[in-house]
């Protein structure tokens, strides 16, 4: 069977059930991907990570990034890429929005610990903001 273009709608479906995706970024001729839990909430796309690191220091040299979730369901797959920009912040306000974000999903926890919105202010974190430039999807079957 010939894959088959998701609609925006099963794109926007695709993204607000997975709960890993994979960001992809670069800078000059070194294009760098990891896997990073996300929420997809008001059209955009929230993650978070530590202050300091190899993908902050790419995303404020070049905020242009690439997302892809998919998923698998026996022999049938679907898969979403977006192309966006990503706005980096670290203040207290980003940081609510984003942990609201997270524990409206169902996502309030990383590495079986479970955060609290008081501990916000005094966590080093950058929440990461992607603004869906383009999206497309497609669906298959193995």
């Amino acid at each position: 069977m010939k894959p088959r273009e998701l609609s925006e709608e099963e794109c926007g479906r695709l993204l607000s059930s997975a709960r890993v995706g994979h960001l992809g970024l670069s800078l000059g001729d070194s294009p760098y991907v990891i896997p990073i839990s996300y929420v997809f909430d008001s059209g955009k796309i929230l993650l978070h990570s530590r202050g300091d690191g190899r993908k902050l220091e790419i995303a404020h040299a070049n905020p242009r990034v690439c997302f892809q979730v998919d998923s698998m369901d026996g022999g049938c797959w679907r898969s979403v890429v977006v192309q966006g920009r990503v706005s980096l912040s670290d203040d207290i306000d980003a940081k609510r929005r984003m942990f609201d974000a997270f524990t409206s999903s169902g996502m309030a926890g990383h590495a079986g610990k479970a955060f609290r919105r008081e501990d916000l202010d005094r966590m080093e974190m950058t929440v990461w903001e992607i603004e869906i430039l383009e999206v497309s999807g497609r669906e298959g079957v193995w």
